[in-house]
Parts: structure tokens; sequence; C-alpha cells
């Protein structure tokens, strides 16, 4: 954690204690008991920012420097509740795997990007560090991460390349049968998945897992493939309703309709 954050916790602890002084030495006989009130009611709100903001912070920061590297594997990711600049914080159930080859359960919170929901899906493996004293304190190491990312993105860069380009030219000529001869239908969002590529900037290359309901025929299950714009992404979330086409012979053969 940067200077700057600390110099804004020691600011409005000063803050606070200097409000307080004042009030108490201003407020007469009532002074003290209005102080105190401030005290308990501000330094509350305090504490719970604390908890909730500065000591991930402050404990992440410290575990990137003097942890123990080890693997994860995700088995459940919930939703905390608290939002952090438009950023969901989530918590995630993981199973580490520590040098020594033990495995143990344990959490941690993470913030995730609005832009990119589904970076984090049960059974996706991440590295951790470990906090030498209580195996429990993990956090996810972002150095590495970032290391698998670089590496990931020159491979991709490579042949790989080549790959995602026909099988994007080859999505898009499905789509575009589909599209002309499909049944309509609305459905329901069942999962999202992040295929690990953007495509003309940050719009994200998914899969998504939906529940198809005709009006005149069975909903069913199914998959499909599609490149989502950036601005739209919180449209495309497990819940939401999107409409597609589908084959009505084939109803694996599903396209999301953007018009």
């Amino acid at each position: 954690m940067n200077a700057g954050t600390w110099i804004g916790i020691v600011g409005g602890i000063v803050g606070l204690l200097v409000g307080v002084g004042a009030v108490v030495a201003t407020g007469g006989s009532t002074g003290i008991y209005m102080g105190l009130g401030m005290l308990a009611l501000f330094g509350g709100m305090f504490y719970l920012f604390y908890r909730l903001f500065f000591k991930p912070m402050i404990n992440a920061s410290r575990l990137q420097k003097i942890g123990l590297p080890g693997k994860a594997k995700i088995l459940e990711v919930r939703d905390t509740g608290v939002t952090i600049n438009n950023s969901p914080q989530v918590k995630l159930v993981l199973e580490v795997k520590n040098n020594f080859g033990q495995k143990y359960t344990t959490q941690c919170r993470v913030l995730v990007s609005r832009i990119n929901p589904g970076a984090y899906q049960p059974g996706m493996e991440l590295p951790v560090k470990i906090d030498p004293k209580n195996e429990m304190n993990v956090v996810i190491d972002f150095t590495e991460t970032a290391k698998d990312v670089t590496s990931s993105a020159s491979i991709f860069s490579q042949p790989d390349q080549t790959m995602l380009k026909s099988e994007l030219e080859q999505l898009q000529k499905d789509n575009d049968a589909i599209n002309l001869s499909g049944r309509p239908a609305r459905a329901i969002i069942k999962k999202y998945t992040w295929l690990g590529v953007n495509v003309n900037g940050n719009n994200p290359y998914v899969e998504l897992q939906v529940e198809v309901l005709p009006e005149n025929t069975p909903a069913f299950s199914g998959t499909t493939k599609g490149v989502i714009a950036e601005a739209s992404v919180n449209k495309y979330q497990p819940g939401q309703e999107i409409f597609v086409k589908y084959d009505f012979y084939d109803n694996s053969k599903i396209v999301i309709n953007h018009s």
C-alpha cells in the first residue's frame, strides 16, 4: 500500500481527534458528551471502512512481499454485496496447494473489474501467496498472474492468432445463416464465461449458457458464443434476459440476436 494511503488514514484519524477536541473545548457542559458521541459515530464508521477496505489492502500488500508461493483452485465465487469504484468485491472459496503438496480450503476477497465480471470462475487455478504464520490467510499473487497473462498474449500473438481469426470468421458465417432462417426467442442467461480474448479493443469474446424460451414449443438449454460490446457486458450476466435466434431443426445452434 502506497504512502498516500497511509497519509489518508493518519490524516483521517488526526482530523477526527481535532474535531472532537474542538467540540469538547467549545461545547460547555455538554461538550464532552457531544465529543464522545462524535467519537463513537465517526470512529465506528472509520473502523468499518478500515475493515472492509484498508485492512485487506494492507494484508495483500504485505503478503505480496513476504508470502509463500502456492497454487489454488476456485471452488466457489460468492458476492459480498460490496462495491468499490464500481468494481464488485467477491469472496473466493479456494482449495490451496502449498509447496509441500498439502491441500486445504480457505477464503479470500478480491475486486472484480466491471468490464470483466467473469474473471473468476469455479475450476480456475490461480497463483497465490500464503501467510507463513497463518496458512489460512491467502491472497492472489497478481505478480504471477500478470506474468501468465503476458505469456499467454505472447503465445496467442503467433499461430493462435490465426486460429482465433478462423474461429471468429466461421462463427460469423454460422451466425449469419441462423440469423437468416432461425426462429427468434427469449432466453435467460445461466452462465457467462469469458474466453480469455478481447476483440477490437476491450470487447470480450464469451460463451453463454442459456435457457431458451420459444413461444409455442418447450424450453431447452444450450450454449452460444459471441463478441459482446464492452459497454453491454452487464446486460449479459446470469439471470439477465436476452433475445436469440435458434435453428428449429437443430436446437444446439443458437445465436445472440443483437438487433
